[in-house]
């Protein structure tokens, strides 16, 4: 189905599937990785916060930023599978017009419901001294989203760029899919998200 501009169409099952690897990989993560290095909305009132800020929210980002590189490395193994003259233009047009907005609304859908709890029952599990910062907190949520979306989406970029940096010849001297520019781009855009978010609730929060 088409949506948004003519030329962007939405994978439903990639979506769906993004979605549900990275709430899977959150949730064994979090078993697997110390308290302390691993953020959750929930810590954020508990009694025992998450104290490294910075380190806990790179841990929550693990989940997205493999699952993007896992089915970026699967997707492009299937697409240079195929037949034909044009594998290389096939790959760049899925690649930026179905699996990039799928991977990342997926990875953003995937922080939407873990942030679900306690946007619904804020009123119930918001400490009192921060309940009149609802607002700031629901924008904090929102950009935390963003941030799962483009890391998800550089996970699967830097997997594609690992690809076509592992074949010994380059495709026949073609232009390579992914360049170090746009891997740039879409992690200084994780970064700031990340990075404002972050700041912002650690401050808000002590």
């Amino acid at each position: 189905m088409r949506i948004g501009r003519p030329r962007i169409t939405m994978d439903a099952l990639l979506w769906v599937s993004t979605t549900f690897a990275v709430l899977v990989g959150a949730r064994l993560l979090s078993l697997a990785i110390p308290s302390e290095y691993y953020f959750t909305f929930q810590s954020l009132f508990s009694d025992r916060p998450s104290q490294k800020m910075a380190l806990a929210v790179l841990g929550k980002m693990l989940s997205p930023l493999l699952v993007g590189f896992m089915l970026g490395w699967l997707l492009d193994v299937a697409t240079r599978q195929t037949e034909g003259v044009n594998r290389h233009a096939t790959l760049a047009r899925r690649l930026r017009q179905r699996w990039a907005p799928s991977i990342f609304l997926g990875a953003f859908s995937a922080a939407f419901i873990s942030a679900w709890p306690m946007i619904v029952y804020w009123d119930l599990l918001a400490n009192p001294e921060v309940a009149h910062l609802k607002a700031l907190f629901f924008a904090m949520y929102l950009i935390y989203m963003f941030a799962f979306g483009y890391v998800a989406l550089l996970g699967l970029l830097a997997a594609v760029f690992a690809r076509e940096h592992m074949r010994a010849d380059s495709e026949d001297g073609q232009k390579r899919v992914v360049s170090v520019g746009e891997l740039s781009r879409v992690g200084a855009l994780w970064l700031l998200h990340s990075g404002i978010a972050s700041v912002v609730l650690d401050t808000i929060t002590k």
